[in-house]
């Protein structure tokens, strides 16, 4: 996005035209439109009461009424998480709030007058290696600062950041990023790109700080290549190519390139969250040192990157070389006493004349023994050969370490076949070997779950709810994470527990008086002896609500609790909100009892309540009904006997 004034920007979806005929969004004055797009629109405004310029940014109303108070929410949560930033490298957060004569909900930010980094990026451009350095580190400082904070922007690239008049990087949309990136679909289409996704956001898993460390990866990239670490035809191929695939080495893209990019950007982009760099603050270091390397500098320019560190005192140049100082050294450590020994005079001669002599003939003997040549060179053949051996030996590691068990396999047994006998070679091939075990468990223990998951829902099909239960347990002993199997082994327990409750309730025996005597002539008709029965209450909730709480009570005595939620996983592991129905039968003694009921939200703070003073006979089936046209509708309560 571009905050510059008269600029339409690509921070939004396109499709939405955003006019708004009012000059007054709240107390702000509406000066120009900057963005428009799917989600809402950016104006250029002012503040009339301390006269300031801001970008002021809307929420449109016109979308789906469950996804428009969904967004509402994060809208306010998420802009009152950035508020509580305050760094030169994040666009500042003013205001949040409401327009009472059109309800627009908006957000007032700091308005900059710059360029953000997708507009100066390419096919054909590229940054200057060490500028960009200097942007990313800069940018790697203010998300360790939000970091510290709590905060997680969720949707780092080119498009949220923008660079100043005076070259200095500033992260836009921060803490709002989670609206935005959350990839809700709206009329079928998927909103936002995963391109500068990480592989937990691509699977749906929680992030941290290093999701955005991998993100800013992708970026410091994209600006030195001019290309994506992850292209892809479509979505599906994009993501499975950031899960699965390793990062292309950015120096055999781009010739010329440094070459001490390529560790810190894969680094940035590893798959596992604990190889990357821990903090912003660590990748600042390392880049802002190479920035410095890179840019040459005179003794009076001062320089623009935001990254200070001390300069280390130079070292005196040394005057003697390392052998030299080694050998001074040698000099200075003294003797053992045994080497001080005294030759006499009249011996002194014989002595040296023996030690010639010696040496003479070893030096005619070793003479005669060495091979004088002429050796022959190695030949190409065997020089490539070997080099080749080494290089796949590399590329089985690469592979390897970066979870491509079969390419690592191939490259280990091309090499083993022209060394076999390589120590490193054998040692490799059975870290594979094992590797390939693991594989073949995980993917063996993922068959037998969703076989038992399969077998499972047919006996929850067929009422079968004991062997149901039997199987789903069975498939969470393998992987305790399945939810499927958890859900299901929720369901089927509750229903399990239902139909041994009904049995029950059918096997009360009833009591009858024995005859008075065996010795009359006339039997006597047995009397039923008054014994407490039993009644069943079928619950029923057609609910618009996504989830909530239950409550059925007896006398004031709970005899039902009834949590339910109907969200649903969605694409990329997001959740998306639902509705469905709520379903029990419960059993009550029979009698006079006053019956009440309560539907509360999921923090269980009561919504609807109702009583019934109601005479349960025994045997008698009643039906306890929750209506609700609405999520906004005030419930309504029945009670009335069925059979």
């Amino acid at each position: 996005m571009n905050f510059a004034s008269g600029s339409a920007d690509s921070f939004f979806c396109p499709g939405y035209n955003g006019a708004v005929s009012h000059e007054r969004i709240g107390r702000y004055e509406i000066l120009d439109t900057l963005g428009k797009g799917a989600m809402g629109v950016v104006y250029l405004a002012r503040d009339p009461i301390i006269d300031r310029r801001v970008a002021l940014k809307t929420l449109r109303l016109d979308l789906d009424p469950d996804l428009v108070e969904e967004f509402r929410e994060r809208f306010f949560r998420e802009a009152k998480a950035a508020g509580r930033l305050n760094h030169p490298g994040i666009v500042t957060i003013h205001d949040v709030g409401e327009c009472p004569d059109t309800g627009l909900v908006y957000i007032a930010m700091e308005y900059i007058k710059g360029q953000d980094l997708k507009k100066m990026l390419g096919p054909d451009r590229r940054i200057h290696p060490a500028e960009g350095a200097r942007i990313v580190a800069e940018v790697a400082l203010a998300l360790d600062y939000a970091h510290n904070l709590g905060v997680v922007h969720r949707d780092i690239k080119p498009a949220n950041i923008i660079l100043t008049t005076d070259g200095s990087p500033k992260v836009m949309d921060f803490g709002i990023a989670r609206l935005e990136s959350s990839n809700l679909t709206i009329d079928g289409q998927f909103i936002g790109t995963p391109n500068f996704m990480s592989p937990e956001q691509i699977m749906g898993q929680s992030v941290d700080g290093r999701s955005d460390l991998f993100s800013l990866g992708v970026v410091l990239f994209n600006l030195l290549t001019g290309t994506r670490p992850f292209p892809g035809a479509n979505m599906h191929e994009v993501t499975l190519k950031i899960a699965k695939e390793a990062c292309p080495i950015p120096s055999t893209i781009v010739p010329g390139l440094p070459a001490a990019f390529n560790p810190i950007i894969l680094k940035c982009l590893e798959k596992e969250p604990e190889r990357r760099f821990q903090t912003g603050a660590d990748l600042a270091e390392v880049l802002g040192a190479l920035a410095r390397a890179l840019m040459p500098r005179s003794e009076d320019d001062v320089g623009r990157t935001a990254i200070s560190q001390v300069d280390a005192p130079k070292a005196e140049p040394e005057t003697k070389s390392g052998v030299l100082k080694t050998i001074d050294r040698l000099k200075e450590i003294p003797l053992p006493s045994w080497i001080h020994w005294h030759v006499e005079g009249r011996w002194a001669g014989a002595v040296i004349a023996a030690c010639v002599f010696v040496i003479l003939v070893a030096t005619v003997v070793l003479g005669l023994m060495i091979d004088r040549g002429p050796w022959p060179a190695p030949s190409g053949e065997a020089v490539l050969g070997r080099h080749w051996t080494v290089k796949t030996y590399f590329q089985a590691q690469d592979a390897l370490a970066h979870g491509d068990v079969l390419a690592a396999e191939t490259a280990c047994l091309q090499a083993l076949h022209q060394a076999p006998a390589s120590p490193g070679g054998r040692a490799l091939a059975a870290k594979i070997r094992r590797a390939l075990e693991a594989e073949e468990t995980i993917l063996n223990n993922s068959n037998r779950v969703a076989v038992l998951v399969g077998e499972g829902r047919d006996f929850y099909r067929q009422e079968q709810y004991r062997s149901a239960v039997e199987r789903f347990k069975e498939a969470l002993e393998i992987d305790a994470g399945h939810e499927l199997a958890a859900s299901y082994l929720e369901l089927a327990s509750e229903r399990l527990k239902e139909t041994t409750r009904r049995r029950a309730s059918r096997n009360v025996p009833a009591t009858r008086t024995k005859p008075a005597s065996t010795t009359q002539p006339t039997r006597v008709r047995p009397q039923a002896v008054p014994t407490p029965g039993l009644v069943r209450i079928q619950l029923r909730f057609d609910s618009p609500l996504n989830s909530g709480h239950l409550t059925v009570m007896l006398d004031g005595e709970s005899l039902e609790e009834v949590p339910f939620d109907f969200s649903r996983k969605g694409l990329l592991g997001i959740r998306r909100k639902g509705t469905g129905t709520v379903k029990r039968t419960l059993i009550a003694p029979s009698g006079r009892h006053v019956v009440t009921i309560r539907l509360s939200s999921p923090q269980l703070k009561a919504l609807a309540e109702t009583s019934f003073d109601e005479n349960l006979r025994a045997g008698s089936l009643w039906s306890l009904k929750t209506d609700m046209s609405s999520e906004k509708a005030t419930p309504s309560f029945s009670l009335h006997r069925v059979e």
